[in-house]
């Protein structure tokens, strides 16, 4: 355990979105998890989203609607902002790999999210990925010019598991990590939630030790290990739990609630 007591106290709480605040395929968060959160946020805790998702999605999730969170950690800490909009961190891919990649996955017909900022424009869109395409309104485009004109945060990578070494083979200095079974995201080498978080506590002037982070996926078990206190849901893949100091109940047994009660924090 990293935490004695609550020594130094938390100042600053990261939570993931997709089967932590909000159970997967769940179109409203819990309610305790929604007044856990106010609450949190009353008591002086700054609460900050830390998710594999871009910004672009965030409206599409109305679950999150009036939730006064303080910043986001978006892209799985590749674009981190205050709720102002003031940007605190970014990285993105190396536009030569992303241009080593195309011939790839041209060839193989992979389907792949070529995520910016405010845009994400897919190669092609195939039985794996249709689904989530249709969902998050996400379209077909020249993705050869995006890279050109304009930064790319991440990729969304619609292949099984036993493929992502051949991928990342043709994307040289990147990086997979998973939170669906049907994707994976690819980040540049180095980065990650861990990084994102780095950023943000340094901007608030808050140490690692000021910080609870909660999660549930494999793109969160280096940010629970390096939080001062990491928290997985109890529907955590057991990566996640390894990495936690804590494990609480599911993300639809009142886990966060309960999470945040057991470190005073409610």
């Amino acid at each position: 355990m990293r935490y004695i007591g609550m020594e130094p106290s938390i100042r600053a709480a990261f939570f993931d979105i997709d089967g932590t605040l909000l159970p997967f395929g769940a179109e409203a968060l819990p309610l305790s998890t929604r007044n856990a959160l106010e609450t949190l946020h009353r008591n002086g805790v700054r609460t900050f989203i830390a998710t594999g998702r871009p910004p672009i999605h965030l409206p599409l999730l109305h679950a999150l609607d009036g939730i006064p969170f303080d910043g986001y950690v978006t892209m799985n800490g590749q674009y981190c902002y205050l709720r102002d909009g003031t940007l605190l961190y970014d990285h993105a891919i190396d536009p030569a790999s992303l241009r080593t990649l195309l011939p790839y996955i041209q060839r193989e017909r992979i389907s792949v999210g070529f995520i910016e900022k405010d845009r994400s424009t897919f190669n092609l869109i195939d039985d794996l990925s249709a689904e989530f395409c249709q969902r998050m309104q996400q379209d077909i485009g020249d993705v050869a010019a995006r890279i050109e004109a304009a930064p790319i945060y991440q990729l969304s990578a619609f292949l099984p598991e036993a493929k992502e070494a051949e991928f990342l083979r043709s994307c040289p200095g990147c990086v997979a990590v998973r939170w669906n079974d049907a994707f994976a995201d690819v980040l540049p080498a180095g980065g990650g939630k861990t990084e994102g978080l780095a950023h943000v506590l340094k901007a608030l002037g808050l140490a690692r030790e000021q910080a609870i982070a909660f999660g549930d996926g494999g793109n969160d078990v280096e940010m629970l290990r390096w939080a001062g206190i990491g928290v997985a849901m109890g529907n955590a893949c057991p990566e996640a739990k390894a990495a936690a100091d804590y494990i609480t109940d599911d993300v639809t047994a009142d886990g966060l609630a309960k999470a945040l009660r057991h470190f005073g924090l409610l």
